[in-house]
């Protein structure tokens, strides 16, 4: 009799959860979301410097600041620190659109496609038509790994949380 309540209650989620505790578990979602999106601004925006100081893409983590600080003062280290920043802000959207669109499917390669609809949106902004194939290819490489880590870290943080 208590194993079949103790499965009920799993089954149910947070709803046998008083309120304090359920804004407990939101805050705690909340949190990994924003853990994801910190180590993946680190992390990309090291892979993002790495390539562009390699001549893979003209665009550096001061790319992600032009809108804000135009092309000019864009490539100083005000530019690289606010495009960081800027970055950081887009990752935690990103990682955030991604838990309420795909969060609950577990399927690695929506990660991908994920991924893709980020470079499509990118492109858009950065005028894709204008790009080399070498900046191309590094850019579809960046954003496809984007969003295959930001998809498999909340498949992951979905799977250890039931």
């Amino acid at each position: 009799m208590d194993a079949t309540r103790t499965q009920k209650a799993e089954q149910q989620g947070t709803a046998g959860l008083s309120a304090g505790q359920q804004g407990s578990a939101k805050a705690l979602a909340l949190a990994k979301v924003g853990e994801v999106a910190f180590w993946g601004t680190v992390v990309w925006g090291l892979i993002r410097a790495a390539a562009h100081y390699l001549n893979f893409t003209p665009y550096g983590v001061e790319a992600f600041a032009r809108p804000i600080l135009g092309m000019v003062r864009a490539n100083s280290w005000a530019g690289v620190g606010l495009g960081a920043l800027m970055l950081l802000v887009e990752t935690i959207v990103a990682v955030f659109l991604y838990s309420l669109v795909f969060g609950k499917i577990r399927l690695w390669w929506f990660g991908l496609l994920y991924g893709l609809i980020l470079f499509a949106v990118a492109g858009y902004f950065f005028r894709i038509g204008n790009w080399n194939q070498a900046t191309l290819s590094t850019e579809l490489a960046w954003y496809l790994s984007f969003g295959l880590f930001a998809g498999m870290s909340i498949s992951l943080e979905q799977s250890d949380k039931a």
